[in-house]
């Protein structure tokens, strides 16, 4: 059962870091404050990288932290090659985002114009060797989407997400989630906290910190840790890491040109939202029209998410 709601609020993302033995990137969005004063609750929303390799430890964790509901925002395919593991008696709401199996396939051609946009070499375009050492087109995809109208349109698979919020039981928790966690995860939650009135200072910087949370051994140049770890690929590690200085080379470019290219920013963030009320008007009307988020359903969603006002 989870304990301690309410407890004195936490400022940074470490903080608020919950250390698993299978996952990375798996934080408490607890104790984030709203413009009203009030904070979200310890214990009732998580956010991760996939569940697929955690053991029977972690599942433990989720059990003692009463996540009764994962929201997996992979693609099919993701999903079924690395199905994730979660305590008896867990649902799992699969709610893809985006993926090869969505409709949302890379050709090379646009591989091609985001690669020599981000002013990377054209060594980087091999696609069999980047491919070997991670997703990074589909993260230099996503990074370029931010902002765009065909971005800012698919916001709206987001809702089964929120459906799922909505529906959430008195004393149980919920764990969003996608491969690493980082940018559609990353967006999901950025579109609740602001729903819920947490300042964008906030909300970016919970955004940009799966930049950090993604290097299971950062200090150590030498550590090739996250190799364990199938959603913290080597072009999200610093760029100091000898192994990825070995990769850069190897693709031709280098470590901080790689990472810089597919790195989180506020900016994608500020971008998103702008986009959004330029296409829907107001960000409220957005949460209502594509995300089923009017008056009576934020009125639900505060109740649920935060502390009372005092």
């Amino acid at each position: 059962m989870p304990t301690n709601r309410e407890a004195e609020p936490s400022s940074t993302w470490q903080d608020r870091s919950i250390a698993m033995e299978g996952t990375l990137n798996m934080r408490d969005l607890g104790s984030l404050r709203t413009n009203d004063g009030r904070y979200i609750i310890r214990n009732r929303l998580f956010r991760s990288a996939n569940l697929a390799q955690i053991t029977n430890s972690d599942m433990q964790t989720l059990a003692r932290l009463g996540i009764k509901t994962v929201v997996d925002l992979r693609g099919p395919k993701e999903a079924l090659d690395h199905p994730d593991r979660v305590p008896a008696g867990t649902t799992i709401i699969p709610s893809p985002i985006i993926g090869s199996d969505t409709g949302d396939a890379i050709d090379d051609t646009t591989i091609r114009a985001l690669v020599l946009d981000a002013g990377l070499p054209e060594t980087m375009l091999n696609v069999a060797k980047v491919s070997q050492y991670g997703p990074y087109y589909r993260m230099l995809f996503l990074v370029n989407s931010y902002g765009t109208e065909s971005h800012t349109s698919k916001l709206t698979k987001y809702r089964p997400f929120f459906r799922s919020l909505l529906d959430l039981a008195p004393n149980e928790s919920i764990l969003v989630h996608c491969t690493g966690g980082r940018d559609r995860t990353g967006m999901g939650i950025a579109l609740l906290l602001k729903a819920l009135g947490v300042s964008q200072e906030d909300i970016e910087a919970d955004f940009v910190a799966s930049n950090h949370a993604l290097q299971p051994d950062r200090e150590d140049p030498n550590s090739t840790a996250f190799l364990q770890f199938h959603s913290a690929n080597v072009f999200l590690q610093p760029p100091a890491n000898k192994y990825y200085q070995q990769v850069a080379k190897e693709l031709g470019a280098s470590p901080e040109s790689i990472r810089n290219a597919v790195k989180l920013k506020a900016d994608l963030l500020r971008r998103t939202f702008a986009s959004i009320d330029a296409q829907y008007g107001s960000f409220l009307w957005f949460l209502e029209s594509q995300l089923g988020g009017g008056p009576e359903e934020l009125n639900i969603l505060r109740r649920t998410l935060l502390t009372e006002i005092k």
